[in-house]
C-alpha cells in the first residue's frame, strides 16, 4: 500500500483538511489555555476586587460598648451585587479580637462558613506583618478562600479584619465562562468548517474546469472558450492557457501548412529530376538535350540542396543555442559591409543608412549576419527604388528597422510572414524571413512586420547583453 500524502489529494480537499487541522490545534489550545487564562484573571481580579471592598468595609467599622460589631452597611455598587449575585459570587468579611474571637461578620452567601475554617483564616491573617494589607488564600480540602486581611485600630481597640471569597465560586464563573465561550467558538468552527468547504469547492471548481479543457486541447480541440471572468490568479491562469491554445492552434496550422508547403517544394525538384533522369536512361535526349537535360538536373539538385539546408539550419538554430559562438558584434559596421555586398544584386536600389556610430552587442556575428541578410535579400526583392537601413540604442536593446518603398505586404500573410514557407507571390523557397526569426529568438530579439505609408517595414530588437544559454 503506497503511503498517503497530503499532495496527491485534490486541492479542495487538502484545503479542507488543513483548515480543519488548524482550527483543531487553535480549538484544542483555546481549550486549554482559556480556563487557565481566566482563572488567573479571575483570582488577580478577586484581590483588587477585596482589597477595593476592604478598605470601602472599614471606613464603617464600628463596635459598641461591649466591642461587638456593629452592622456594616453593603458597600459595592448595586450594578455589581446584581452581577455578583447572577454568578453566585460574594465577598464576606469576618472581625477577630486579638485572641481569635469573632466579635462579628458580613456574609453574602447562603451560609456562614464552618467554625474551623474560620479559625483558620484568622490564623493565616495573624501570621502576616500588621502594617500592609496582605494577600493569602485558604486551602480546606473541599473549600479554598482568597483573603485580604489587615490588623486594624479603633480607638485604641485592636481587632482584626478579614475580607475573603470562596475559590468554589471562582471556579464555578471559569465553568460558566468557559462553557459559553467554548459554546461560541464550536459555533463558530462549525460556520468556518461549512465555509471551508463551500470555498474550497468555489476554488477547484474553475480548475476541473481548466483540466477538462486542457484534456480537449489535447486532442487537438482548440475551437473552445478558456476565458474566465475572474481578476485572481485562477483567471490569470485560465488566460494563459488561452493564450497557450491560441499558440498551439497556430503551431498546429503552421505544422499543417509546412507539411503541405514542403511536400510542394520538395517534390518539384525531386520530379523534374526523376523526369529528365528517366530520358536520358531511355534515350528520349539526345545530343543538346542531353545537356540541358543534365544541366536541369544538376539546377535542381542545388535547389532541393539548398531547402534541405536551410531545414537543418533553422532546425539547429531553433533547438540547439549552444552552437552559438558569442562575442561582440557591431552592428552598425555590419550594416554597411552588406550594404557592399548585397548592393550588386540590384544596382538600381538606392541604400539610405541612418546608423549610429557604435551598436555593439553580444552575440553570434555570423548567425546575426545571416539574419539580416535574409530580410535585406527579401526588402531587395520587392523594392522599387529606396532601401532604408535606420539603427539606434534604446534602453538595453538596438533596435534597426529595414524598410522599402515597395508594394505593401499583403494584410491576410502579414501575421504569418515569419513562418515557414509561407512566402508572397515573388518569393522564394519560404524560409528567409523564418531564419531570420529564429537568429533574433535564439538572441532573445525580437522581429516584427508592418505596413507604413512609404512601404514595409521590418524592426528587429537585439539586446545589448546575450541572454541566451550557452554550456
Amino acid at each position: 500500500m503506497s503511503k498517503f500524502r497530503l499532495k496527491n489529494l485534490p486541492i479542495s480537499r487538502q484545503i479542507l483538511i488543513l483548515f480543519m487541522i488548524l482550527t483543531s490545534v487553535l480549538g484544542v489550545g483555546l481549550g486549554i489555555g482559556y480556563p487557565l487564562a481566566v482563572k488567573q484573571y479571575l483570582v488577580s481580579n478577586t484581590y483588587s476586587l477585596l482589597e477595593e471592598e476592604f478598605y470601602t468595609l472599614s471606613q464603617h467599622i464600628s463596635f459598641n460598648e461591649h466591642n461587638e460589631l456593629l452592622p456594616v452597611p453593603a458597600a459595592a455598587p448595586y450594578f455589581l451585587q446584581l452581577l455578583l449575585q447572577r454568578y453566585e459570587y460574594s465577598f464576606d468579611m469576618i472581625v477577630y479580637a486579638e485572641n481569635g474571637q469573632e466579635l462579628g461578620s458580613r456574609s453574602n452567601s447562603n451560609g456562614r462558613i464552618p467554625y474551623e475554617d474560620s479559625k483558620e483564616l484568622f490564623l493565616k491573617a495573624a501570621t502576616y506583618p500588621s502594617q500592609k494589607l496582605q494577600h493569602g488564600s485558604l486551602d480546606r480540602g473541599d473549600e479554598s478562600y482568597l483573603f485580604v486581611s489587615k490588623k486594624m485600630d479603633y480607638h485604641g481597640f485592636p481587632y482584626y479584619m478579614v475580607l475573603f471569597s470562596k475559590e468554589q465560586e471562582l471556579n464555578q464563573i471559569n465553568s460558566i465562562l468557559t462553557r459559553q465561550f467554548l459554546l461560541v467558538f464550536g459555533l463558530l468552527l462549525l460556520v468556518s468548517w461549512l465555509l471551508a468547504v463551500w470555498f474550497s469547492g468555489y476554488l477547484s471548481r474553475p480548475l476541473r474546469t481548466l483540466e477538462e479543457l486542457c484534456k480537449k486541447i489535447a486532442r487537438r480541440q482548440f475551437d473552445i472558450p478558456l476565458a474566465m471572468d475572474r481578476g485572481d490568479e485562477i483567471g490569470q491562469l485560465a488566460r494563459s492557457f488561452d493564450m497557450m491554445k491560441n499558440q498551439l492552434k497556430e503551431y498546429d496550422e503552421s505544422q499543417q501548412h509546412f507539411v503541405q508547403n514542403i511536400s510542394h517544394e520538395l517534390k518539384t525538384p525531386i520530379m523534374a529530376i526523376q523526369g529528365y533522369t528517366q530520358g536520358l536512361i531511355e534515350g528520349v535526349f539526345q545530343g543538346p538535350q542531353a545537356e540541358k537535360g543534365l544541366s536541369i538536373i544538376m539546377e535542381e539538385s542545388k535547389r532541393l540542396e539548398k531547402v534541405v539546408g536551410q531545414l537543418l539550419y533553422i532546425t539547429k538554430i531553433e533547438s540547439v543555442s549552444q552552437m552559438m559562438q558569442v562575442d561582440r558584434v557591431d552592428l552598425s559596421e555590419m550594416m554597411h559591409l552588406l550594404k557592399q555586398r548585397l548592393s550588386v544584386l540590384n544596382p538600381q536600389i538606392e541604400w539610405e543608412l541612418n546608423l549610429a556610430d557604435d551598436l555593439i552587442v553580444e552575440g553570434d556575428g555570423e548567425q546575426l549576419s545571416t539574419a539580416f541578410v535574409n530580410i535585406m535579400e527579401n526588402q531587395l526583392r520587392y523594392a522599387n527604388s529606396r532601401l532604408t537601413i535606420s539603427g539606434r540604442q534604446a534602453g538595453k536593446s538596438v533596435v534597426v528597422t529595414i524598410s522599402n518603398d515597395g508594394p505593401p505586404i499583403e494584410e491576410a500573410l502579414l501575421p504569418h510572414l515569419f513562418q515557414r514557407f509561407r512566402k508572397g507571390k515573388s518569393g522564394k523557397h519560404g524560409l528567409g524571413l523564418a531564419i531570420a526569426r529564429a537568429v533574433l529568438e535564439a538572441h532573445k530579439g525580437t522581429i516584427d512586420a508592418r505596413n507604413d505609408a512609404d512601404g514595409p517595414c521590418f524592426t528587429m530588437i537585439v539586446p545589448i547583453e546575450f541572454k541566451g544559454r550557452l554550456s
